[in-house]
């Protein structure tokens, strides 16, 4: 079961209308995917930070992936909101350095 404020959507265009990412708060911090030439899903994490930290696992299915992404979230909910937490105040802190 996800915490209170992890919820899926979906956001790529799919036929399927799968939900597809995880958010955490206003947050995507997961995505599953599958691929269109072998059909196999997997999950990219903590899409919240820059592409070289994010980590990538191949799922069996997309109900595994499903499984196995909210176990994650579980997991590692308390740092996704500390990471999400400072990124929002780099993000105000940088906003109020403009000069334009």
């Amino acid at each position: 079961m996800l915490p209170p404020d992890f919820r899926w959507r979906s956001v790529a265009s799919r036929p399927d209308e799968l939900p597809d990412a995880l958010y955490c708060g206003a947050t995507e911090v997961l995505r599953l995917q599958k691929r269109v030439d072998n059909h196999v899903w997997w999950v990219e994490v903590d899409r919240h930070l820059d592409d070289q930290y994010r980590g990538r696992r191949d799922c069996t299915s997309y109900e595994q992936g499903v499984i196995g992404s909210e176990l994650w979230a579980v997991r590692h909910q308390q740092r996704l909101r500390l990471e999400i937490d400072q990124r929002e105040v780099a993000r105000a802190a940088a906003r109020k350095n403009r000069t334009w």
